[in-house]
Parts: structure tokens; C-alpha cells; sequence
């Protein structure tokens, strides 16, 4: 279904192609809701690279979810990746637990890389150079102040890079935004009280790392090149995203054609209704 406000449509997840690595962390539980739920409530975010093909923006957990219960085909809304009055891109933040000592380490293991003590205020949102030498990601300790990571290389090479950092605690990522004004006082509060931080998980969370943003240009570079970003990082923010559209699994009948199955999807779309609200809205979960 396609509207003046949002496009819908069901694509083979063969013809979807991540721009992200998977964060394993996170199936079972989403498994388990869908199995008891029997419903797939919000689309995926994808956007056209022509001749069939679509790059994923959002969604790779219900990506992989859907792989693991042989569900060949998903409900995607489509963006386009050329109008940024659709979308914005910006970036998340992890924070998680561990000795800032052993997570240098781990770090400076690709010698490529250089770590240095910095301002509170550079901590700021940034977008990553392609070439030459630069910064790669900063670092938070709670205790120990700002800390910058840097590297040269190609654009290619970063984003190896940042996924070798990532991979440190790639098992207990816990993402959220940045506080603003950024302040130490902030940023010491940030560490206590802010309410997307998952305190059963992450009850003593010491470590911030803050990644750069991206342009659709790079993110669709990366995929191009082979590569992915690492889990959780990008972060996009669709205008008219729909949500709670709330298809029940077994209308994805593997033995269906795409275009049997998105004719079912426009009837079924047609008996629903629809509210769209123009302001930020806070959902409770």
C-alpha cells in the first residue's frame, strides 16, 4: 500500500540487505513475544537500491527473528533515502561494564589506533572522516573523564575498526542518547538516572563510548563495500513511521507469491484505521 504519507509493502527478506551487524543478545526474548503474541506489530525500515534490492535501516532483530522461524517474507516500510525530509540519521550510545583499563587493552590491540584523555566538551555529535587521521569514537569514564579514540586509514577501515571496539561487549549493548546540555555534572547524572538505561542489566554501567553519525551516502557505501557497522549504532528516525500495524504471523504464508501477499496486505490495511499524531509522544512498554 502507498499513501501521500507512508509506503508499505511485503518483501523477500532474500532481497534485503543489512547495513548493521546482528546483536544476538537480543532474539530469544523478541521470539518468545511473537510466538506468544502471534502478531508482527511494527514494520521495518528499508529504502530502494533498485533493480528489487532494498537496504535495511531498521529492524535486523525481527530480521533475524523471522530467518529463525523460516518466515521467508517481511512487512517493510519504504523511505526515500534521497529526501532527508523523510528521515533523520544520527547515532546511539552504548554504555555498559567493565575496567576502562582492559577495555584499552582490548582496544590497542590494532595498533592503528591511538587513545587520548580529552574535554567533556568534545564529546559532542560529529560525523566520521572518510580519509586521513581522525577521530573514531570517544570514551566516557564515569570516574575518569573523556577519553578520544583515534585512527587514520579508509573509510572501509574504520568501520573495521569500530567494530573491533564494539566487539568488546558486543553481548551486553545497551544503547541511548546523549544528554544535552553535556556538562560533567550531566553526564555524572546521565550514568545514574537516565531512564532508557536498563539498570537490571547494567546496574553499575562506567563506560560510554559515543559514536560518530553517518550520511545515507556513507551507510550506503558500507554496504556497498561488503562491510556492516556494528550493532546498535545508527539510529533512524522516520516522519509518518507506522507502528502497531499488527499482522498476524501466519498471514506470511511461505507458499504465497509477494504479489498474492501484498494484495491480502492492502485489503487488509483498508479495514484498519488510522491515526497519525504530529507530535513526539512517549510510549510505555
Amino acid at each position: 500500500m502507498k499513501t501521500d504519507r507512508f509506503q508499505l509493502e511485503i518483501i523477500p527478506i532474500k532481497n534485503l540487505i543489512v547495513h548493521e551487524e546482528f546483536d544476538q543478545s537480543r532474539s530469544s526474548n523478541l521470539i518468545k513475544k511473537l510466538k506468544k503474541s502471534n502478531l508482527f506489530t511494527d514494520p521495518i525500515i528499508v529504502a530502494s537500491l533498485g533493480d528489487g534490492k532494498y537496504i535495511q535501516l531498521d529492524g535486523m532483530n525481527r530480521i533475524n527473528c523471522f530467518k529463525i522461524l523460516g518466515i521467508k517474507n517481511i512487512l517493510c516500510q519504504i523511505i526515500d533515502y534521497n529526501n532527508q525530509e523523510e528521515f533523520n540519521l544520527s547515532s546511539w550510545i552504548h554504555l555498559f561494564k567493565a575496567k576502562r583499563e582492559d577495555f584499552f587493552k582490548h582496544i590497542k590491540k590494532d595498533r592503528n589506533i591511538v587513545i587520548k584523555k580529552a574535554d567533556i566538551a568534545q564529546i559532542g555529535p560529529r560525523y566520521i572522516k572518510e580519509k586521513d587521521f581522525g577521530r573514531l569514537v570517544t570514551v566516557v569514564d564515569k570516574k575518569a573523564g573523556t577519553f578520544l579514540v583515534l585512527t587514520g586509514g579508509s573509510f572501509v577501515e574504520k568501520i573495521k575498526r569500530m567494530n573491533h571496539i564494539v566487539s568488546f561487549y558486543e553481548n551486553s549493548i545497551n544503547r541511548s542518547i546523549l544528554p544535552f546540555p553535556m556538562t560533567s555534572r550531566n553526564i555524572r547524572l546521565f550514568f545514574y538516572e537516565h531512564p532508557d538505561l536498563n539498570f537490571y542489566d547494567h546496574p553499575d554501567a562506567n563506560l560510554m563510548v559515543v559514536f560518530p553519525n553517518f550520511t545515507p551516502q556513507q551507510i550506503i557505501e558500507i554496504v556497498r563495500s561488503g562491510a556492516l557497522v556494528p550493532a546498535g549504532i545508527t539510529r533512524h528516525l522516520v516522519k509518518d513511521r507506522c507502528l502497531n500495524v499488527n499482522i498476524p504471523l501466519n498471514f506470511f504464508d511461505n507458499n504465497k507469491s509477494i504479489k498474492e501477499l501484498n494484495k491480502n496486505l492492502d485489503e487488509l490495511l483498508l479495514k484498519k484505521s488510522v491515526r497519525a499524531y504530529e507530535e513526539s509522544t512517549i510510549h510505555f512498554e
